[in-house]
């Protein structure tokens, strides 16, 4: 257990599964230079991205590249595989500012480690909870760069978060993942799809820039 590197994490019954799943896993969220690698046969079911709930995490206007998509294969070094399959990765300067994808209520916020940082269990990161019980992860984040706090409600489209380069990160960049729980050692990462991304799109494909619409 490390809730000594939690700054602020709050014991609240209601979500005490995520301060243990997040504080106790390494963040084991990676990238490296840009690849078009995907098991395609394991990423489907992605929602209308008309109709989604979600936008992309950063600012209208503002565009950046995916630089670990979903589905890669089982080898070093990806991690976007397994548990961690839906999950993305947005090479971006540290110091940007990453909005919410969709409102909710802040339950995790860790920020107390440097972008020089890259330990194991050194990703600074939150997590966002939504109304229908989802979990929305935004990891990497920069030293000090949480603008909200546990147990705020956030808007869609508020900025939350600066990004960085904490964690087991070669390159600074947000990892952003949707799961159905609090625990992200147990439960699978969701497809997502964002309806402000290029017009019918449903799924980001690695090595793409994708603009906020």
């Amino acid at each position: 257990m490390i809730f000594k590197n939690c700054r602020r994490c709050r014991h609240r019954s209601h979500s005490m599964v995520i301060y243990v799943a997040v504080c106790t896993m390494s963040l084991l969220i990676g990238c490296s230079s840009i690849r078009n690698v995907h098991q395609n046969e394991q990423c489907s079911n992605y929602p209308n991205p008309q109709s989604s709930q979600y936008i992309l995490p950063y600012a209208t206007g503002e565009a950046y590249p995916v630089i670990q998509g979903n589905c890669a294969p089982e080898e070093y070094p990806w991690t976007h595989y397994g548990n961690l399959r839906f999950a993305y990765d947005f090479g971006m300067p540290i110091g940007t500012t990453i909005i919410a994808v969709r409102a909710g209520t802040v339950v995790f916020v860790r920020d107390n480690f440097t972008d020089n940082d890259h330990g194991k269990n050194q990703g600074n990161a939150i997590v966002i909870l939504h109304e229908d019980g989802t979990y929305a992860l935004y990891a990497h984040i920069t030293n000090k760069g949480s603008k909200v706090r546990v147990g705020q409600i956030v808007k869609q489209g508020e900025g939350i978060v600066l990004s960085g380069n904490s964690g087991e990160s070669p390159t600074p960049h947000l990892h952003f993942q949707l799961n159905a729980c609090g625990d992200f050692t147990k439960c699978e990462s969701m497809p997502v799809s964002f309806r402000n991304a290029r017009s019918g799109t449903n799924r980001l494909e690695q090595g793409e820039v994708y603009t906020a619409e």
